[in-house]
């Protein structure tokens, strides 16, 4: 094909549609004023959560945000401010946790993360990342029959749509984890999952093998597209700008920071998470582990062991929370024998629509843009898939999932 694609965005999302369009024959140039890989991208639980289709608004989520959001002890954060500001947001996000929404969002991840493994092996293996990958499973952990319970609307879910998993006792988890030095008396494991050791540098494999294979790199931070009469013209910041047949706008939280492209007209907003790091330590658990109640994940890396999770509704400001940090630390040392600080901290930004859905396909206010961003707390996981559904789009062939559920066209008018 001798079409020249722009890919904005070097995170696992877009660095994974710029290897699937290559694989369909196009040019790409990917454009990115960051490292491919280093910024939302390197900070997550390094699980591929193909099982995750339940989404954090739930149901249960209304119910319990008053206690969530008040509680001190607390995986929920949210800055009054923010949440008073983006208001319509907020409700919007709140409308998404009744039952019938859940059902349609459930069935709608459910049908995407079916397609997990048959989007991000392909791309593991042309990028030789395969001793980034472990199999170890997954395991979820109770510490009493009360959470265990909490958690029984969420394992139905995955019992009605076939999702494998086992329940365990607390002789199991001890034999599976013995260094786990809480007595959990409940556990689940998903023995199908897999997680990468180091998801910087699965990002890093894929743009290398990007470059060996004819792709560009612009180093610097896209600002807006125009429409010229040859294309599309993307304005950089550093005053330059470059020229495409087709662009495709994959900047997470970011995304709608790209002006021209219609984005900016989406709900888009940010759930940050954080991770906390002990370096040298990824020995005391042999896979990512998961209290459930507490809102956060373990996992053993090749350069330590990183603890990640919660959720603070905040926005882009740079400035981390300490709570959310030391709240990850607290819950950590209540697990492992863990140092009292950790060697490393970090804040990301999650991309989000109120509905919990990502959004992949044509911009409806700018032929020729595409999307690919919104993927929330599953942008590691879907980043495979939701590059081949680009690739197939661009390409004019039949998705291989029905795109409906996450077209851009289902928000009617802008929420900010």
């Amino acid at each position: 094909m001798n079409q020249h694609i722009a890919v904005i965005g070097a995170g696992v999302v877009g660095m994974s549609c710029a290897l699937w369009l290559q694989k369909k024959g196009f040019g790409v140039t990917l454009v990115d004023g960051n490292e491919p890989g280093s910024i939302t991208s390197s900070g997550n639980a390094c699980t591929f959560a193909d099982y995750g289709c339940v989404p954090v608004n739930d149901p249960g989520l209304f119910r319990q945000l008053p206690s969530l959001m008040f509680r001190k002890d607390s995986p929920l954060k949210i800055d009054p401010g923010y949440a008073l500001t983006h208001l319509p947001w907020m409700l919007s996000f709140l409308k998404h946790c009744q039952p019938r929404e859940v059902q349609k969002t459930i069935a709608a991840l459910n049908s995407i993360l079916k397609k997990t493994h048959a989007g991000l092996d392909p791309l593991i293996s042309m990028a030789g990342a395969d001793d980034l990958i472990t199999a170890n499973g997954c395991m979820q952990v109770y510490q009493n029959d009360h959470e265990f319970e909490k958690d029984r609307p969420r394992r139905q879910v995955w019992t009605d749509l076939g999702i494998p998993y086992c329940e365990i006792n607390r002789d199991e988890v001890i034999d599976l984890e013995p260094n786990l030095k809480h007595k959990f008396e409940k556990g689940v494991m998903l023995w199908h999952t897999r997680q990468t050791l180091n998801p910087k540098s699965l990002v890093t494999r894929f743009f290398q093998r990007f470059m060996e294979t004819g792709g560009s790199f612009v180093s610097d931070h896209a600002r807006s597209i125009a429409h010229a009469r040859n294309g599309i013209r993307i304005y950089l910041h550093g005053n330059n700008s470059l020229l495409a047949d087709q662009v495709v706008i994959s900047c997470g939280a970011f995304s709608r920071q790209i002006k021209g492209c219609g984005a900016e007209k989406l709900p888009l907003d940010t759930e940050r998470g954080y991770h906390i790091q002990y370096a040298g330590l990824q020995d005391m658990i042999n896979r990512s582990v998961s209290w459930v109640d507490s809102g956060f994940y373990m996992a053993p890396m090749n350069e330590g062991l990183r603890c990640a999770g919660t959720v603070e509704i905040a926005g882009l400001s740079p400035k981390k929370n300490q709570r959310a940090l030391d709240y990850i630390t607290r819950k950590s040392r209540q697990i492992l024998d863990l140092p009292e600080s950790p060697t490393s901290d970090w804040l990301g930004f999650r991309p989000t629509m109120p509905d919990s859905l990502p959004v992949i396909g044509p911009s409806t206010d700018s032929p020729g843009a595409w999307y690919a961003f919104g993927h929330h707390h599953l942008g590691l996981t879907l980043a495979g898939i939701t590059g081949r559904l680009i690739s197939e789009l661009i390409a004019g062939e039949p998705p291989c999932i029905d795109i409906q559920p996450f077209s851009p066209s289902r928000f009617k008018c802008r929420i900010s």
